[in-house]
């Protein structure tokens, strides 16, 4: 019976380290850098916006969210996921912006320790 003790500790051990996959001690957020649009920007009714910029993490970005609402009424207008599984992201989506409003854009990035990162603009058209 002590013999077999060893190798249970150890068999326990690898299955632990099995399931953490190495990255339990990850706290760190992965970073948005949006290039485009800027804050505040104006648009003409019915443009299309670009949505660029980069997302980086030490490990993977397990999701990326973009949500686009109208901060007039509140309505969700985009609603974007992406799946990266990467450490660096290049971000490049596009929408169309109505007229006459304001509006804004989310991007929430997502890790695979959970750890969220988060940035706004807000922009308008006419």
């Amino acid at each position: 019976m002590k013999k077999i003790a060893p190798f249970f500790l150890l068999l326990l051990a690898n299955m632990y380290c099995s399931k953490n996959n190495g990255s339990s001690d990850d706290r760190v957020a992965p970073a948005i850098t949006l290039s485009s649009p800027a804050q505040g920007q104006t648009f003409a009714g019915n443009q299309v916006v670009a949505i660029t910029g980069t997302i980086t993490d030490a490990e993977k970005i397990a999701e990326v969210h973009i949500h686009i609402s109208n901060t007039d009424n509140g309505s969700l207008l985009v609603d974007i996921h992406r799946y990266p599984g990467t450490g660096n992201y290049a971000l490049n989506e596009t929408f169309t912006i109505p007229g006459n409003g304001t509006y804004r854009i989310q991007v929430i990035a997502k890790d695979n320790s959970a750890n969220e990162g988060r940035t706004t603009v807000s922009i308008s058209s006419n």
